[in-house]
């Protein structure tokens, strides 16, 4: 019976198969680069958890197939999972330094490309204001001289550039000192502006874009702390050579740096 069933089968001719996979290959090539999802993998500096969102959203309206997973984090931190073999297509740093690192490393595709210039404020909770009378902005980092701004936060400068910036601004301010006892270090600076938010201390220093989150504007204020006290917050990133789809993140990387991606950071404090 089954012999009778495959003699009755008509089995393509070579030229048919040939033919076959020929439209398949050149359907294929027809279709857009859009029509195959694609995913990065972004490692980016803590400071951009408010940002970086809305930069994806608008950069998908235009590849609307891209899949962008971002982990959030210290740029030290990143620097050594890059180095040894994390899976990140794109890093965001909170300065030049660390991708620099990984540039003189051969790990990037390019040197690393300048996205923003970050800025530092001084944030004290609501609670330490009803202890005594006090303009957050008139009086800026004066105010880490009061007995009442017990516990202050920020980044661990071993290894998050806003903490190595909160550290040169209080030792330029002639505050270290006076404050070291008093410190609480975070893993970077996104976990210093929980600890504030949730009152686990009286302040932190942290970063703007951060402290215009509507959750960080309810529960306190802010003062900027001026640029000369400190290095500069100069944000880059760089493409990763182990990436798979390096094309689209170059793609993703020069929307960032484009006017458009500017103007969306420009909403969260930074500038360029």
């Amino acid at each position: 019976m089954f012999s009778s069933i495959i003699g009755k089968m008509r089995v393509p001719s070579k030229g048919a198969l040939t033919l076959s996979c020929a439209m398949m290959v050149i359907l294929a090539c027809a279709l857009p680069v859009s029509a195959f999802a694609q995913s990065l993998r972004v490692a980016a500096a803590a400071d951009l958890q408010q940002a970086l969102p809305d930069l994806v959203q608008a950069f998908r309206t235009t590849h609307p197939n891209a899949r962008i997973d971002v982990v959030y984090g210290s740029s030290g931190n990143f620097v050594a999972q890059i180095e040894s073999g994390a899976p990140f297509d794109i890093f965001f740093s909170a300065d030049m330094r660390y991708p620099e690192n990984l540039f003189t490393k051969g790990l990037t595709t390019s040197k690393p490309r300048r996205y923003a210039l970050g800025k530092l404020v001084l944030w004290v909770g609501k609670t330490a204001h009803k202890n005594f009378d006090v303009d957050v902005r008139r009086e800026g980092l004066t105010l880490l001289n009061s007995p009442h701004l017990r516990r202050l936060a920020i980044a661990n400068p071993a290894h998050a550039p806003y903490g190595e910036r909160a550290k040169e601004a209080l030792q330029a301010s002639k505050l270290w000192n006076t404050v070291e006892k008093r410190l609480v270090l975070a893993e970077n600076v996104a976990q210093a502006a929980q600890f504030a938010q949730t009152l686990n201390v009286d302040a932190a220093i942290i970063s703007l874009s951060l402290a215009l989150s509507p959750a960080m504007q309810n529960a306190g204020s802010y003062a900027l702390i001026d640029a000369k006290l400190h290095k500069p917050l100069e944000q880059c990133a760089v493409v990763l050579k182990r990436s798979v789809h390096l094309a689209l993140a170059d793609e993703f990387l020069q929307y960032i740096c484009s006017p458009e991606g500017a103007s969306i950071l420009a909403r969260y404090g930074f500038s360029q």
